[in-house]
């Protein structure tokens, strides 16, 4: 963790350096800084998924967990790159990856969510 730190106060005080100087380098510096962030954590985030999976296979909500694993992944991701993009000064594009991660989340877990109604419509003597 000290390293993830490390590496976000050196890119923050980059940064920061570099706006007063070349502010056109300055986002490129701030994305590279993000960029091997990201590479580090999902390196330590692999075996964590990898314990994720293995518990899932052996359960009767695989399927719930399989899903739940994608819409966390998908919302993390929209968020990343929506904040890349406002980063560069795309507003326009953070927030259109926004709304579009919200609708891959929806369509993600509609299945699961009529397979719940299902159950729960069959429980209550509707189905």
């Amino acid at each position: 963790m000290l390293k993830l730190v490390g590496i976000a106060l050196l890119t923050s005080l980059s940064v920061l350096i570099l706006k007063g100087q070349n502010g056109k380098i300055a986002p490129l510096i701030s994305l590279s800084g993000i960029l091997l962030l990201l590479l580090f954590f999902l390196r330590r985030l692999g075996g964590a998924v990898a314990i994720f999976c293995d518990l899932a296979a052996d359960s009767a909500l695989s399927p719930y967990l399989e899903t739940l694993l994608k819409v966390l992944s998908c919302g993390y991701l929209t968020e990343i790159g929506s904040g890349i993009c406002r980063e560069l000064g795309e507003n326009g594009a953070a927030s259109a990856l926004a709304c579009v991660g919200r609708g891959e989340i929806l369509l993600l877990s509609l299945p699961d969510f009529l397979a719940l109604t299902k159950l729960a419509l069959s429980l209550a003597g509707g189905g």
